[in-house]
C-alpha cells in the first residue's frame, strides 16, 4: 500500500516549469510560458533505430516530462518502441511462471506459452487502442481536446513502460494501474490540452471503468489476462 500511495502522491504533484512551484492538480501562474524547443518544432525524424534513446523517452514519459510527451506524440517512432516496450511487459509475468516452474522442477510447456503469450499481446495492444480512441472521443466530446487520435496513440505505447512496474515485489499489481492512469493524464494534458483536473478525473474514471471491464472479461470465460 506504501508504493500505491507514493504513486497517487506523485499523480498529484508536479513541478510548474515556468516558476518551479510544486502544485497538485490545479496551479494558476503569473510567469512567462516557456519557448517551445528546436526539437518540437523539428520535422517528425523517419524510421530509425534508436533502442536506448526510446527507452529514455519511454521512461521521461513515466516521470512526466512534458516535453517527452509531446516529442513522442509527434514521432511514429513511438508506435514501434512503444509496442516493443508492451511486449517485454507483457512477457514479464510468462517469465515469473517460467522462474517457478524451474524451481519447482517442472518442465515448462512451451507449446502452451507461445501461443498464449501471442494472444495476450494482442488482446492487450487491442485493449489500449479501444482505451485510448475512447478516451480521446471523451475528451473531444465534453473537454474539447485540441489533440489527434494518433498522437494520444504515440505518446500512450512509448508510455507503456509503466508495465514493467510489475516486477515489484509487493502491490506490483496496484502500481501498474495507477501507473497507466498517470500516463494517460500527462498524455490529455499535453497532447489534447486539457486542465490538469479535468485529465486526471477522465484518466482515472477510464482507468477505473477498463480494469472492471477487464475483471469481468477474464471471468466470465476462457479469455487470456489482460494486464491492467
Amino acid at each position: 500500500m506504501l508504493e500505491s500511495r507514493l504513486l497517487f502522491w506523485w499523480v498529484l504533484m508536479s513541478q510548474c516549469s515556468v516558476c518551479g512551484q510544486e502544485y497538485g492538480l490545479t496551479h494558476s501562474c503569473a510567469g512567462v510560458a516557456p519557448l517551445i524547443t528546436a526539437d518540437e518544432t523539428a520535422p517528425p525524424p523517419k524510421l530509425r533505430f534508436a533502442p536506448l534513446y526510446y527507452l529514455d523517452e519511454a521512461f521521461k514519459i513515466m516521470t512526466w516530462d512534458d516535453v517527452a510527451v509531446r516529442r513522442a506524440s509527434r514521432d511514429n517512432n513511438s508506435l514501434l518502441y512503444g509496442f516493443l516496450i508492451l511486449a517485454i511487459g507483457t512477457a514479464i509475468p510468462f517469465g515469473f511462471l517460467v522462474q517457478k516452474s524451474f524451481q519447482l522442477g517442472y518442465p515448462v510447456p512451451w507449446s502452451l506459452m507461445a501461443p498464449r503469450y501471442a494472444q495476450t499481446l494482442a488482446y492487450t495492444l487491442a485493449w489500449i487502442i479501444l482505451q485510448v480512441g475512447l478516451s480521446h472521443q471523451l475528451a473531444k466530446l465534453f473537454f474539447d481536446a485540441k489533440g489527434s487520435y494518433l498522437g494520444v496513440m504515440r505518446a500512450c505505447m512509448l508510455g507503456q513502460l509503466f508495465r514493467c512496474l510489475i516486477i515489484v515485489p509487493v502491490g506490483g499489481g496496484a502500481l501498474v494501474g495507477l501507473g497507466g492512469i498517470a500516463v494517460l493524464m500527462i498524455v490529455f494534458e499535453e497532447v489534447d490540452g486539457i486542465d490538469r483536473m479535468k485529465a486526471f478525473g477522465l484518466a482515472a474514471t477510464i482507468g477505473v471503468a477498463f480494469w472492471v471491464a477487464s475483471i469481468w472479461w477474464v471471468t466470465g470465460g476462457n479469455h487470456p489476462a489482460i494486464p491492467h
